[in-house]
Order: structure tokens, then C-alpha cells, then sequence
């Protein structure tokens, strides 16, 4: 980074050593890139020492804070491009002005008051519901059977897929309608359900 003052002569200043041609007739130009604008210097060799004036840069108006800066060396009709860089643009002088506003008086303290009023509590509502009544259904009654084993054992084998064994008989009894009827004849006739069972399964 190659720094240039604004308010101050500039004058860039380096050592050129040129080989494979000659240096007595060599020029030498240092160029300033800026917002599309392009300023040119011309300078001087002697020996090996390059030297380019550039002066004070504030009025180049359009020259940038910072941008590009590059030097060319014209010898025995070749272009060289020794040295390329960026450029920072700065004031030598400068003046800082801090402007402090003025305090404002304090506001005075101010308060609102928002008042809820208590809205009026409803009165509860009693309504009273009348459920109709439910006539019990009669439980049917089962009347002694004869043959209450062998009446249990008709209605597994001819109205349920009652295949003989205990499992079929739990699987059988699943359905409520069976279990019902099973219930019903061991309890009307004092039978043990294990006992009426065990003759089913044999």
C-alpha cells in the first residue's frame, strides 16, 4: 500500500535496475487509476534513480480515497510494468469538529390512570333436568330341563362351532349370546360349570 498526501507535494522515488536493455533513454510514467479517470505523471531517470513529481493531489477532484497506482518504463521501444500496488489518499492537515446539542430540560413527571370498571357478577341459572323413567326389563326365567347336560350339549354342537375340546369351548363361550345360555341352564338347574364341562369334553 503506497501512501500520498492530499495537501502536500507528492513525489514517488524509486531505483530502476534494467536489464537486457538500455536505461539512458529510458522514460518512465507513473500512473493514478480513480472512478474510471486516469491521471498520468512524467518523470526522469538518472542512473538508476527514478524520480516523479506529482505535486499536491487536492485538486484532482476525482480522485478516490484509494485506487490503484502503477509505474511503466519505456526502454529500446519495450513496455515494463516494474511496480503495481494500491494507493491510499490522505489529508496531512485536519480539523475535527465534535458539536454537542443542547441538554433539554426534563420532562415534567406525568401519570394516567386507567380505572376497570368491576363488571356486574352473573347470577347462576339453575335448570333442572327430568330424566324419564326406566322400566326394568324382566329377567327371563329358565325353567329345570330334564336332561340339562345333554340340552347344553345340543345347543354347542348344532348352534356354535363347538368342536369337543376345551379350547373350542373357551373360543365358543367368547360370544355373549352362548355364554348367556351356558350360564343360564347351569344356574337354573344347581349344575357346576366345571362338572357340566368336563361331561361336554368327554
Amino acid at each position: 500500500m503506497y501512501k500520498l498526501l492530499k495537501d502536500k507535494n507528492n513525489e514517488f522515488q524509486c531505483e530502476i535496475k534494467l536489464e537486457g536493455a538500455s536505461i539512458n533513454n529510458a522514460k518512465a510514467r507513473l500512473f493514478l487509476e480513480a472512478d474510471g479517470a486516469e491521471y498520468s505523471f512524467t518523470g526522469e531517470i538518472d542512473g538508476n534513480k527514478c524520480t516523479i513529481p506529482m505535486g499536491k493531489l487536492k485538486k484532482f477532484a476525482n480522485l478516490l480515497e484509494s485506487g490503484k497506482i502503477r509505474l511503466e518504463v519505456l526502454a529500446d521501444d519495450t513496455l515494463f510494468v516494474p511496480y503495481e500496488s494500491n494507493y491510499v489518499l490522505e489529508a496531512e492537515k485536519s480539523v475535527t469538529v465534535e458539536v454537542k446539542q443542547q441538554a433539554e430540560a426534563p420532562k415534567k413527571p406525568m401519570m394516567e390512570v386507567k380505572v376497570q370498571e368491576v363488571a356486574p357478577t352473573p347470577q347462576p341459572k339453575v335448570e333442572a333436568k327430568v330424566q324419564p323413567k326406566v322400566e326394568a326389563k324382566p329377567k327371563p326365567v329358565v325353567k329345570k330341563s330334564k336332561d340339562p347336560v345333554n340340552e347344553i350339549l345340543s345347543y354347542f354342537v348344532f348352534k356354535t362351532n363347538f368342536d369337543g375340546t376345551a379350547k373350542g369351548f373357551h373360543n365358543t363361550i367368547k360370544n355373549q349370546q352362548h355364554k348367556n345360555f351356558f350360564n343360564s341352564i347351569c344356574e337354573a338347574n344347581g349344575l357346576d360349570k366345571v362338572s357340566v364341562l368336563k361331561q361336554m369334553l368327554k
